[in-house]
């Protein structure tokens, strides 16, 4: 069976893109596959990275594998829906990298698979809000810190297994997303947009990245870069202590771990209201500890540090239990 569609990618010049799905009509998801695949393009197009799509012609064929081609990725049917959602969005996210910025993903797969990964976080949701995809982050939270885990500038080709695969994947998705949450979408979005401009089908290599997503953004990041990508340690955030100080609630943070992550602080009271906080990965260039400070809206039940994607090895010091 044969299903096609046409998706607007470009507003201004009205450049639109055909998207395939050619399949085996025993595979029952894959009736499903050309929305998912058309609402990949245009959420690529319009939302992340927001760069309209640059190819006539995107097709998702039926087949043995999970592997991109330029505009073509080859899918094996899969029996769960959401599975099928990120594999979709994932392969055809790589329609922009390697294949449009021409990265070289045999040296350095996190320049390739990294941004597949983020792209399937970000996009998945998008198509089914009641997605929430954490793929890689419990081999991740599982091996940061072992003899598995080496840094992400190691050459692809010098690594193999868990340690290809956690470079190539989660650790590179999460440094762009953590980097995403400093910056914020606006400008995040404008460095992204900077290195997609100036180096599309010019084969950067990951020195281009780091000065073009610096010059983007017009902040100097190479505190992060160097922290979480060149050098080893692993992800490890603590709630080191908790209370009440006269009409205001203090809960102190500790980074035990060398990996910038991300506080999401989520207290919980006995009515069951919640009330969330947020600091991002800036908070640790120079500092190991964060206070947050808050007027509490009633009697709190417990703290908890944390969200699907940050990263931590160690959660059992994560939960905060009042008394």
């Amino acid at each position: 069976m044969w299903k096609s569609k046409s998706v607007e990618v470009d507003p201004k010049t009205g450049r639109r893109t055909r998207v395939d799905a050619v399949f085996n009509p025993d595979h029952k998801d894959y009736y499903d596959v050309i929305d998912y695949a058309s609402e990949t393009v245009r959420a690529m197009s319009y939302e992340f990275p927001a760069w309209p799509y640059p190819y006539p012609h995107e097709t998702v064929f039926d087949g043995l594998a999970q592997m991109e081609y330029p505009m073509m990725v080859n899918d094996n049917p899969l029996e769960d829906h959401a599975a099928t959602i990120e594999l979709t969005d994932h392969e055809i996210m790589h329609t922009m990298f390697p294949f449009y910025m021409g990265t070289n993903e045999t040296k350095y797969a996190w320049m390739d698979e990294g941004w597949a990964t983020i792209g399937e976080w970000l996009i998945t949701p998008i198509i089914d809000s009641t997605i929430t995809d954490d793929y890689g982050m419990a081999p991740y939270n599982n091996s940061a810190g072992t003899e598995n885990d080496l840094p992400i500038m190691t050459l692809s080709t010098q690594t193999s297994g868990l340690a290809y695969y956690l470079n190539s994947y989660p650790k590179a998705g999460l440094g762009y997303l953590y980097v995403k949450g400093m910056l914020g979408d606006k400008l995040f979005t404008k460095a992204l947009h900077h290195y997609i401009e100036q180096w599309h089908g010019k084969h950067p290599m990951p020195y281009d990245f780091f000065y073009s997503m610096n010059e983007g953004a017009g902040r100097n990041m190479n505190w992060f870069w160097k922290r979480w990508v060149f050098e080893d340690g692993y992800p490890d955030l603590a709630i080191a202590q908790a209370g009440k100080q006269n009409d205001q609630y203090r809960v102190v943070i500790q980074a035990k771990g060398s990996k910038p992550v991300p506080v999401h602080l989520t207290v919980t009271y006995k009515d069951g209201s919640t009330q969330k906080f947020h600091r991002d990965i800036s908070v640790w260039k120079n500092s190991d500890s964060e206070t947050i400070s808050f007027r509490p809206k009633g009697t709190i039940a417990k703290i908890k540090l944390g969200n699907t994607h940050d990263a931590d090895i160690d959660h059992s010091d994560n939960t905060f239990t009042a008394k």
